[in-house]
């Protein structure tokens, strides 16, 4: 492949593990290398140049939580789409979730997602499923996966009810050095709920989901994670009793982290009285006091990670009654900017970085691209400050289930640049 050289004009670097963190530089990328990081760069090379005022650039992103449908559920996102999306949003990487169809649960399903997707700009990180078929009874092939490329194990939404099975992965996980990526939640207690169990699903008639669902599953696993002195990370976590829960195991030592998805910044229960479907997730969206309760969490460090939770979900599924509209909405395009929007006024942007590109990095033992000299090139393009609408016509993303659209928010993501090659927004 031709080498093509990139001159990033006066940006600003965001990036706590550089030495350049907070300087304004010129950057010159030749291929996928850094090569140059100095006030002023002039190059006589054919290059291409990155220029624009306000420019910010920072190690990429890294979601730990998307969902592509391929193989099988391709009319609601397939590679093309959903990778064209994590670009539009700031994403050099996403962490692929497994519940596919078939299921991603043997090695060949690892090796075929990293083949179908190596030559993309964009990193495909495979989990597999944690046990098969995401049945909850029967632990996969975890050590062929991770021979093959698998990076965390998971049956995403399905919590598993048989502690046994648990205890048995955590086991493996902690042989194998890997991790177990988890959505909490006791599936009895919320059985056929809709939305948070409060005063709107009782204005709404509507069956809740109660909190003590989610945090009676996290007090179990914690307690499996010591037993076992394994390694879990709690996904989406939406209550004060569950942080609480968290802050407490990290310091007992127990080898735990946690995420929130973006739109729990921004989403409560108050804005369900028309009956949006775009609304319905998963975890759900809580009271407005939760909000508070998540910033405050964020500005203490007991959240690790913010991920998109991307979840396409195909018209007729969300053009439908509440009840029987699936949950779920598409986040790569709006994370970075729900984030920066919110949280601007309570913690620095290098936090915003940490949560982001660094952490989630952390937890999967995936190494950080730093922006150094002769450091290989994983680049976030962004404006911290530019206004922008979030419109229809531009999302990337095959499926449109987004509360989101026409809303203005505060930070833009100008482009990635990765693997010797560069996605600018439109």
């Amino acid at each position: 492949m031709e080498r093509i050289n990139y001159l990033i004009k006066s940006a600003t670097i965001i990036d706590p593990k550089s030495s350049f963190n907070g300087q304004k530089r010129d950057v010159l990328i030749s291929g996928n290398k850094i090569i140059s990081i100095k006030k002023r760069v002039s190059i006589k090379e054919p290059h291409i140049e990155i220029k624009s005022k306000n420019l910010h650039i920072s190690p990429g992103f890294l979601d730990l939580h998307t969902r592509i449908g391929e193989p099988g559920l391709e009319f609601k996102e397939d590679f093309n789409s959903g990778l064209k999306a994590a670009a539009q949003g700031g994403f050099t990487g996403i962490v692929h979730m497994p519940n596919t169809i078939p299921p991603i649960q043997n090695s060949s399903d690892i090796r075929s997602t990293i083949k179908k997707t190596e030559k993309n700009i964009v990193d495909v990180f495979p989990t597999g499923c944690l046990t098969k078929n995401t049945e909850g009874k029967e632990i996969t092939e975890i050590y062929d996966m991770i021979k093959s490329g698998a990076v965390a194990f998971t049956d995403d939404k399905k919590s598993i009810e048989n502690a046994i099975v648990m205890n048995i992965a955590m086991e493996y996980s902690k042989q194998f050095n890997t991790v177990i990526m988890s959505t909490c939640y006791d599936t009895n207690l919320c059985r056929e709920g809709q939305i948070n169990e409060g005063k709107f699903s009782t204005l709404l008639g509507m069956k809740g989901i109660p909190e003590i669902a989610e945090y009676i599953k996290i007090a179990r696993d914690i307690e499996l994670t010591k037993y076992s002195n394994g390694k879990i990370h709690i996904s989406t976590v939406s209550t004060k009793k569950s942080f609480d829960l968290i802050k407490q195991a990290k310091k007992q030592g127990i080898n735990i982290s946690c995420d929130i998805s973006a739109h729990q910044l921004i989403l409560s229960d108050d804005m369900l009285t028309d009956f949006n479907t775009n609304l319905k997730i998963f975890p759900p969206a809580r009271g407005k006091k939760r909000i508070k309760e998540i910033i405050k969490q964020i500005k203490e460090g007991n959240i690790d990670v913010i991920s998109s939770d991307h979840t396409p979900v195909e018209i007729e599924k969300k053009k439908c009654s509440f009840n029987n509209a699936d949950f779920g909405i598409i986040g790569l395009e709006t994370t970075f900017s729900i984030c920066n929007s919110i949280l601007k006024n309570h913690i620095s942007l290098e936090k915003i970085i940490e949560l982001l590109s660094i952490n989630p990095r952390k937890i999967l033992n995936i190494a950080y691209p730093t922006i150094e000299l002769n450091k290989i090139a994983n680049i976030t393009i962004f404006d911290p400050d530019q206004k922008w609408t979030y419109l229809e016509k531009n999302i990337k993303s095959k499926s449109k289930n987004s509360p989101f659209i026409n809303q203005e928010f505060t930070g833009k993501i100008i482009g990635i640049l990765n693997k010797g090659k560069i996605y600018l927004n439109n």
